[in-house]
């Protein structure tokens, strides 16, 4: 499943909304048809088994893992008999995605006053991977935490001119070791965010910013040179303790008081260095690779109702050996199996295309696709939306399963049972007699490849088992899978296909209406009501692929296909800074909208409203 911090911008930024209609009644038998088909709990875990093995290193997409990975499951669509769905007649639908990050000809931090003393690349200093390329010359300026609150009443610009200058700033957040800050509300975690304090200072006018670990901290080391992410629009770069410290000397200043200082007092204590100049250059490049989609079709066995297709999808990619989305950052370097994360749900994929090849299709076509690139952020589902191997139109619906190998107590989140006409009901009836303990959410967004299809107006059904604690770490193996929990989910979901794929009326899509209570959401930002593009953008801005009706951005007069290039003021290259800028306003803050449409700039004003 998507990092977290993709997830957080897709919760800030998705559009949330409810609705329900009926649909036509179930095909006899159509359910306990597929029940008997589906593949054992053995088979499913045996590819689990393969797909979480050392040898594909864990799947990461643009990698050899990952590439034999593909070739595995394009192995098993061909052995049931699917129809290859790819490129030139094979299975993978192919396109390129970034693989990396390294060093070019040009790295340095050299101090110029009040002394000349150049810095050591990776023992002393590193750049970061968000970094823009280039080379500035600056006086420097501490900013304590980096942190702007409106919220709590907290800026550790306050006061500080720092246009054209560099910034110094700690990691952390004041009183982080303290259960009752305010930062220590959940609402309050994100000021502590490196994208927060990189943004922040790009915003203040800073040319540069410099972040170094809190003096308590209790590892110094450099960040190792990982991540996919695009430039954020300032030079950025990472510097050890005693490099800080040493820029803070001349002008008689220590860390730790600066810091201890902050925290008792709850006051930033910032301030001008000067004397102190440094240059910083950064070189990166950003390496790119091709990875693939696996698509194979079944197709339909009546001559009207085949030209209709229910997608079955899974991830299959995960994080290889881990880089920004992995919760283990001490296990650099170290496989990420994701057997959980999406090994399961890729197997569930592979046994329904086995099932049901096996019983000679449904009336309606079955596609049945494993998605590459969703640990990126969609990178797949926004591919295959584009070019898809059925048309998009004559899609009925998508079931997407994404960790769906852990089933604890019978438990099941089953999302989008409103996105389309009938579906609640096609759910519930589905797990009669499994043994499930169905938890149902009308919401059809979540972090998953399913929500590519919503975007697109089509139906969509996304089965998930929960979260744990093995969750994008190196513990994420097939030991800990419940196979027979897997098995169960496998039948279920065959049975809603079966239901979907024969009956004679399909599920209408259904353009939900209203956000539903998010308990805690306030982190978040206020809501603006749009829903962004996830594949990769070609040129900075945010590109909409959806808006909320009744919501800000719609009576704004925002449209599909509108490019958000600021808001707020905050200039908007990435997701990440539209986030930035939502969580730095306030339900009923009235703010301005900059947006490219057919290639010339408008500007329009928007409402915020709470998100309830």
């Amino acid at each position: 499943m998507t990092p977290l911090r993709l997830k957080s911008l897709l919760v800030s930024l998705l559009a949330l909304v409810v609705s329900l209609a009926p649909l036509a009644a179930l095909p006899a038998g159509a359910p306990a048809l597929a029940s008997s088909q589906v593949p054992s709990a053995g088979w499913l875990l045996d590819q689990v088994k393969i797909l979480s093995a050392p040898e594909m290193e864990g799947r990461a997409a643009g990698t050899a893992g990952g590439d034999r990975a593909a070739r595995h499951i394009s192995r098993i669509f061909r052995e049931v008999g699917l129809t290859p769905g790819g490129d030139a007649g094979g299975y993978l639908q192919s396109f390129s995605v970034p693989t990396g990050i390294r060093l070019g000809p040009t790295n340095g931090l050299t101090m110029l006053a009040p002394f000349t003393r150049a810095l050591a690349l990776g023992r002393e200093f590193t750049p970061l991977a968000v970094s823009a390329d280039g080379s500035e010359v600056g006086e420097l300026v501490f900013v304590g935490y980096g942190i702007t609150a409106p919220d709590l009443h907290y800026d550790d610009y306050a006061g500080l001119d720092v246009r054209g200058k560099i910034v110094l700033a700690m990691s952390r957040e004041p009183r982080s070791e303290d259960p009752a800050s305010p930062f220590r509300r959940p609402e309050a975690y994100h000021y502590s965010q490196r994208s927060h304090k990189i943004i922040n200072a790009r915003e203040h006018g800073a040319r540069a910013i410099l972040l170094l670990a809190h003096p308590s901290a209790s590892r110094d080391a450099l960040p190792a040179l990982r991540g996919l992410s695009q430039p954020w629009g300032i030079m950025a770069a990472a510097i050890t303790r005693a490099v800080g410290e040493s820029l803070l000397a001349p002008s008689g200043k220590r860390l730790a008081d600066l810091a201890d200082a902050i925290d008792r007092s709850l006051t930033p204590q910032s301030v001008p260095l000067p004397g102190v100049r440094i240059r910083l250059e950064v070189s990166l490049i950003r390496d790119r690779g091709m990875t693939a989609n696996v698509v194979g079709i079944l197709p339909g066995t009546d001559p009207q109702l085949k030209e209709e297709a229910v997608v079955v999808g899974a991830h299959y990619d995960h994080l290889g050996r881990g880089g920004d989305g992995s919760l283990a950052p001490d296990k650099g370097g170290a496989i990420h199996p994701g057997a959980d994360d999406n090994a399961s749900g890729t197997a569930a994929v592979m046994a329904l295309a086995k099932g049901f090849a096996g019983a000679g299709g449904l009336t309606r076509t079955l596609v049945f696709v494993a998605f590459a690139g969703e640990e990126m952020g969609l990178l797949g589902s926004n591919q295959y939306v584009k070019q898809p191997a059925f048309p998009l139109e004559k899609t009925v619906l998508v079931v997407n399963l994404d960790m769906v190998g852990r089933l604890r107590e019978g438990k099941l989140y089953v999302a989008g049972v409103d996105s389309g006409t009938g579906l609640r009901q096609v759910v519930s009836d589905s797990a009669q007699g499994l043994g499930l303990s169905l938890h149902l959410l009308g919401d059809p967004f979540s972090p998953s490849d399913h929500t590519a299809f919503y975007t697109r107006e089509r139906p969509v059904l996304f089965l998930f088992t929960g979260a744990h604690g093995d969750y994008h770490r190196p513990t994420d193996t097939w030991e800990k899978l419940n196979s027979q929990g897997l098995e169960t989910v496998t039948t279920f979901a065959a049975r809603i296909i079966a239901a979907v794929g024969s009956q004679r009326v399909p599920p209408a899509y259904v353009k939900l209406q209203g956000p539903p209570a998010r308990a805690g959401a306030s982190g978040y930002g206020p809501v603006f009501g749009v829903v962004p593009d996830f594949g990769e953008a070609e040129r900075p801005g945010v590109r909409i692929s959806g808006v909320r009706p009744g919501s800000p951005a719609e009576r704004a007069g925002v449209r599909v296909g509108d490019v958000i290039v600021r808001f707020a003021g905050v200039q908007v290259k990435t997701l990440d800074d539209l986030t930035f800028a939502l969580r730095g306003r306030r339900p009923g803050d009235r703010v301005d909208v900059v947006i490219l449409r057919d290639g010339q700039e408008r500007q329009v004003q928007a409402v915020l409203e709470e998100r309830r």
